[in-house]
């Protein structure tokens, strides 16, 4: 009656499963527990200003500092994992950020709390972007945008548990402890799972297993290259294309990386009790998992472009309604269509990347999409929080918000119905490298 706790028969199971389900599942994992403690910020983010006596805007900088630390080394740890593979990277990455976590709960002024959240813990997190998201992407060829949904819906996963924790554990103690405790519960995830994650082997990929090689030679170089494009960083930043990509991300996630770091304080405000505030931050963590599954299998239908563009009109209309809620009921609302959108935004930017420039050098191109966008992210907590210190409420931080969301959707509207260059320029003749810079 025990024989499920049989622990050879379950590694047998395990490694019954197609490898590459086997690494979709450990990334899961990664994106749940990096997400989960990063998100868990806005938890924090009262209990230790009114213990310091620092403003929102000042104490929100170690969480803005953690995303621009995590922009460089994003684009070196993508670059690494080109070249010496991801689980070496990832295993240094859940290293530093769990340090980082739990030498928060040791804090007793500013630099420290900048040091340790926002450099230490920022330097791991960057291990979860281009360098995970690529490894899963080496076994998903033709459902990638699906295999990307779920590995990012661990985020939303993440968000709905960790920061509920948090709360709890700050009640019941306090801040330290629930930093300590947040710290010690990721390395135990995080480490065991990083030495699951490996190159594929022959057969082991998705469009292997099907024996389509077509498939991977037309991915390898993405719609703008040829075979003879490496994809450096040069060709790419002469690339305009790959501008408005990165124009569309960095106003897309200051836009949205605003809400996330403040709701919780913007609903305390209003007069909700702490720890249901709290539970606002989890009901956008479960919609953005089932938003991730959702526009995942819609990318893979209509493009990921498209969904792209759908994904961010939406979570602007979300940030604007939401600067006039005055209840539980509207916040939670908010939740869940602004959860459902922009939990659909992160996953493809990846599987865009991967379109547009291929899988060749898909870590270094992402890592530099990442640079800026991580930034972004970084951008809305500092912004949200001195717009607040200086206005007073947050009306003018969502309003501020809402105009850079539409400045996101319009280049996103740019994006979504861009004509792949590739099969008009064979038919006429044109060499596909100049076919796209006339499409530029």
């Amino acid at each position: 009656m025990y024989s499920w706790l049989n622990v050879p028969q379950l590694t047998n199971r395990i490694r019954a499963l197609p490898m590459a389900w086997v690494v979709l599942g450990a990334a899961f994992l990664m994106q749940m527990v990096f997400s989960g403690v990063h998100f868990s910020f806005g938890v924090f983010l009262k209990p230790v200003a009114e213990e310091f006596g620092w403003g929102r805007g000042t104490t929100a900088f170690a969480y803005t500092l953690l995303w621009w630390v995590s922009s460089p080394a994003g684009l070196l740890l993508g670059w690494l994992s080109d070249r010496i593979g991801t689980r070496k990277i990832l295993v240094f990455g859940a290293i530093l950020f769990g340090l980082g976590v739990f030498l928060s709960s040791r804090i007793e002024n500013l630099w420290q709390f900048c040091l340790y959240f926002g450099v230490l813990a920022g330097i791991g997190r960057a291990a979860d972007r281009a360098p995970l998201l690529s490894a899963v992407l080496q076994f998903f060829r033709r459902r990638k945008g699906l295999a990307m949904g779920i590995t990012l819906s661990g985020t939303g996963v993440g968000t709905l548990l960790f920061p509920w924790l948090a709360r709890h554990m700050i009640t019941v103690v306090d801040w330290r402890a629930a930093f300590a405790a947040m710290g010690l519960l990721s390395w135990l995830i995080l480490l065991p799972t990083a030495f699951i994650i490996r190159k594929p082997r022959e057969g082991e990929t998705e469009a292997e297993q099907k024996g389509d090689r077509e498939l991977q030679a037309r991915e390898l170089n993405g719609i703008l290259g040829t075979a003879d494009t490496d994809w450096t960083m040069s060709q790419v930043l002469r690339n305009r294309i790959f501008w408005i990509f990165v124009v569309t991300g960095l106003a897309c996630c200051v836009s949205h990386s605003l809400p996330l770091a403040h709701i919780v304080a913007y609903a305390s405000d209003k007069g909700i009790a702490d720890l249901t505030a709290a539970g606002i931050l989890g009901v956008i963590g479960v919609s953005a998992a089932a938003g991730r599954l959702m526009w995942g299998v819609t990318a893979d239908i209509i493009g990921s472009r498209k969904t792209v563009f759908c994904c961010i009109g939406l979570q602007t209309l979300a940030m604007f309604l939401v600067a006039f809620a005055q209840s539980l009921p509207a916040f939670y609302l908010f939740a869940v269509g602004f959860g459902l959108a922009y939990g659909g935004v992160l996953p493809l930017y990846a599987v865009v990347t991967r379109e547009l420039f291929g899988m060749k050098r898909f870590g270094t191109v992402y890592g530099m999409h990442s640079l800026v966008t991580s930034f972004g992210m970084g951008g809305g907590g500092i912004v949200g929080g001195y717009l607040f210190d200086f206005s007073g409420s947050y009306f003018v931080p969502l309003m501020t918000s809402t105009v850079l969301g539409i400045i996101a959707t319009g280049f996103a509207a740019r994006l979504a119905f861009l004509t792949e260059p590739g099969a008009p320029a064979q038919e006429a003749g044109i060499p596909v490298e100049a076919a796209a810079q006339a499409e530029i």
